[in-house]
């Protein structure tokens, strides 16, 4: 019987690590560890550079790739600009270092767990009287991974790119004055002096906002304007997407908090339908960080900016739990003639014309999906009659149909997709603001 076979994955990983370690160094001793698989990124291998200075008097000095039976090594790669870079990586490497008493190395080898789990399981061999600079090492690779760069577009952890530059302006939002001044003057005041506050409290400066409403209502749209301010202020955005074959994960979010602890900058962390992460194996993990239990501990402040379609469920597994979450936002539909009126202008761009006032009631209490949408129809059946212009017959005939179809149940309006790279447009609905008591939520942080 082939017991090989059946053998769990790190153990093959140790046998083979063992082996290679044997005819390179003898039977020099060493300690066979669980080892980070960020050791292996090739981010890692670029940006630290030989004579690095370590704990223990010893200094990193070079990195080799092994050949390895047990790994075919693959990287994936990211597009930070124009030029694709090598990022994580399985595989094998022989980490070398000098030290005042003999040079010494550790091998390394990593690999995905198996075909249907994207986490990566890796061991190291390590000297025993090294374990210290090891370690010291480690935390390097750890945050040089996890510290995003301070730059001009969003970091996504999760999606199909790894950044995203937001279009989104403040001005192009269309809500009441008072309450985009209250949402934006939330942000900025945290950052000001809210992180000192926390600190004072001797609580983590991890504040949270959650945005509640139906689909269509713009949750999407005001991420994408807050983001835009929060990088003009020269913090870091942190978006974390559930686009890529991994979906909603807990490891995702995992990461984030990793990534939001070790910025060295302010930084905004978004995550949308924070309900999808909130699944029975996941749902304990993630409330022990809105709880504050694993909140990441930045010391220049957090913000995280949630968003959810279904208050049903965030009111069970969150709203009714004081300082899982600081407020609570709701985005409804529309809500009266003026905001609706401006929306259709908007949208109708050029071919707004005065006469297409007269459907603007029609548009309370539908979402600005459904402007957005009954707009471009119109245009569209405007150009098919071979119309240069869209007269108020064309309008009416366009919300007819769309309302018809919502009435039926038959919504064939496009979905919106999950994430910035969905925006087509920046239309915005009143807001309602729900706080929840300051001492409950202090007291649960």
């Amino acid at each position: 019987m082939d017991t090989h076979k059946w053998m769990m994955r790190y153990e093959r990983l140790a046998l083979w690590a063992k082996e290679a370690w044997q005819q390179r160094n003898g039977e020099a001793p060493y300690q066979l560890l669980w080892a980070s698989e960020n050791c292996g990124n090739q981010v890692v291998h670029t940006r630290i550079k030989p004579r690095r200075r370590l704990k223990g008097k010893a200094y990193y000095t070079g990195v080799e790739q092994l050949l390895c039976d047990e790994v075919i090594s693959i990287s994936e790669y990211v597009m930070p600009s124009r030029k694709p870079i090598l990022g994580e990586t399985v595989g094998a490497f022989a980490f070398s270092f000098s030290h005042s008493e003999g040079d010494f190395e550790v091998l390394f080898v990593s690999s995905y767990f198996r075909d249907d789990d994207p986490n990566i399981v890796a061991v190291a061999l390590v000297p025993p009287e090294h374990l210290d600079a090891w370690a010291d090492f480690e935390q390097l690779c750890n945050d040089t991974v996890r510290r995003p760069s301070r730059r001009t577009d969003v970091y996504i952890i999760g999606g199909t790119n790894a950044y995203f530059k937001p279009t989104v302006e403040w001005n192009e939002v269309i809500l009441p004055p008072e309450i985009k001044d209250d949402l934006r003057s939330d942000m900025e005041a945290f950052f000001a002096d809210g992180v000192s506050i926390y600190k004072e409290l001797n609580l983590a400066p991890f504040r949270k906002l959650l945005l509640v409403g139906p689909p269509g209502t713009g949750k999407t749209m005001l991420c994408a304007a807050m983001a835009r301010l929060a990088l003009r202020k020269k913090r870091v955005v942190v978006y974390v997407s559930g686009a890529d074959d991994d979906g909603a994960s807990f490891h995702k979010i995992h990461h984030a908090l990793n990534v939001v602890a070790n910025a060295g900058y302010p930084v905004l962390l978004i995550v949308e339908e924070i309900d999808v992460y909130l699944r029975k194996d996941d749902k304990a993990r993630i409330l022990n960080v809105l709880d504050g239990l694993e909140s990441p501990n930045n010391p220049r402040g957090a913000l995280l900016l949630a968003t959810t379609n279904y208050p049903e469920v965030i009111d069970e597994r969150i709203a009714k739990r004081p300082g899982r979450m600081d407020r609570i936002i709701v985005i409804p539909p529309i809500q009266n003639e003026e905001l609706a009126l401006e929306m259709l202008r908007h949208y109708m761009g050029p071919q707004w014309q005065p006469e297409h006032e007269e459907v603007v009631p029609q548009l309370v209490g539908q979402t600005g999906a459904f402007v957005r949408e009954i707009a471009l129809h119109a245009r569209m059946l405007a150009a098919h009659n071979r119309k240069r212009t869209v007269d108020l017959e064309t309008l009416q005939q366009s919300v007819s149909s769309l309302t018809s179809q919502i009435n039926t149940g038959d919504d064939l309006m496009p979905r919106r997709k999950m994430g910035f790279g969905s925006l087509r447009g920046n239309g915005f609905e009143a807001v309602e603001t729900r706080t929840l008591p300051a001492a409950d939520s202090a007291g649960d942080d």
